[in-house]
């Protein structure tokens, strides 16, 4: 921890965003404030990818981090666009795509040609080994049955590991039932959500084990994690109990039990400890549930939401409304930290 009446250093800064689906719009319009703070103070070319060491993405997250991380990125404004203009595409099915996957019972929701269509068109075709900073981008496979990352480092060092963005965006991006898996070198993988919904623990692990300067310790860390907005849905034990393989998967609605419990625990999981990992003064009281990722080195930014908004909803309401409005009352909530953090990026 820093000593008090010192300032942080922030010798290595990480940007984290959780995965979500259609809910990834929230983390793209506060990445996008960030970034208009940033050029209010440095210039209209200024990026987010210019303050940030090290972008950590999965799912929806993934392809924000993907998108801030290519060469010549457009500017943080458009990244709403991939979900107000391509989701209604990515996320759309025809009643012969219902009665092939049995309304989704027996086979992947969506095909995933509008996905890669919208991936080649906003992020392009180009590999790992070109993004502007390092990435950690998480999938996992279930073929071997471990995690798999797609790093930047790694595709510079082993060209064996420089990976086509598409092939990172469609892994990480596979959510189950929704997606079908990305077949990559015999691997089946799909959206690291199932282990890490919220990358940050993912991030921070791998900043530590940097051999390349900077090499930061944890005093050194700042990183900003950004959620997609929750809303928990509880179930009683007289309806869990009575749960099969059906029940896990659709006994909750739109959005299966299964998955919406793995990226929620998952994430509010990782929340708690990498506020202990770089918050937390030994010896102090453990942080209440208000106190967690309000820094001085882990922030965390989640909207909580009015109602639930399932990962594939593309509706005009909350294309339009729901999604801007919890943005939008996330980043006032939350100004003074926002103004705060930009206030401690500079140029790398």
């Amino acid at each position: 921890m820093v000593p008090p009446g010192e300032q942080p250093d922030d010798k290595f800064r990480i940007l984290c965003v959780d995965g979500g689906g259609i809910r990834g719009l929230i983390s793209a319009l506060v990445i996008a404030e960030i970034e208009r703070l940033l050029q209010a103070r440095d210039g209209d070319g200024a990026r987010i990818a210019d303050y940030f060491h090290l972008f950590s993405g999965t799912s929806t997250g993934g392809l924000i981090a993907l998108a801030l991380t290519r060469p010549d990125p457009a500017p943080g404004s458009e990244l709403a666009g991939f979900y107000t203009e391509d989701g209604p595409k990515i996320f759309h099915r025809g009643l012969g795509r219902k009665l092939l996957t049995g309304w989704g019972t027996l086979g992947p929701k969506y095909d995933n040609a509008p996905l890669r269509e919208a991936v080649l068109d906003r992020l392009g075709d180009g590999h790992l080994a070109n993004a502007t900073r390092e990435l950690l981008v998480t999938s996992y496979d279930m073929t071997k049955r471990e995690p798999f990352f797609f790093k930047r480092w790694k595709a510079q060092k082993d060209p064996a590991w420089n990976f086509a963005v598409t092939d990172a965006a469609l892994s990480t991006a596979a959510a189950p039932t929704y997606f079908p898996c990305h077949e990559l070198e015999g691997r089946a993988l799909v959206d690291g959500g199932v282990f890490a919904a919220n990358p940050a623990i993912a991030a921070i692990a791998e900043a530590l084990g940097r051999t390349a300067d900077p090499r930061p310790s944890l005093d050194d860390m700042l990183v900003v994690s950004i959620g997609t907005g929750e809303f928990e849905t509880g179930f009683p034990p007289s309806q869990v109990r009575g749960w099969g393989d059906l029940g896990w998967i659709a006994g909750g609605g739109d959005e299966p039990p299964i998955l919406a419990a793995m990226l929620g625990g998952s994430a509010d999981g990782t929340d708690y400890w990498a506020h202990m990992l770089l918050n937390h003064e030994p010896g102090e009281a453990r942080p209440t549930a208000e106190e967690i990722g309000r820094g001085e080195r882990y922030f965390r930014f989640q909207a909580h939401l009015d109602g639930a908004i399932e990962m594939d909803d593309v509706s005009r309401e909350t294309l339009e409304v729901l999604l801007p409005k919890a943005a939008e009352k996330l980043i006032e909530e939350r100004r003074a930290e926002i103004e705060a953090i930009v206030g401690r990026l500079k140029p790398i």
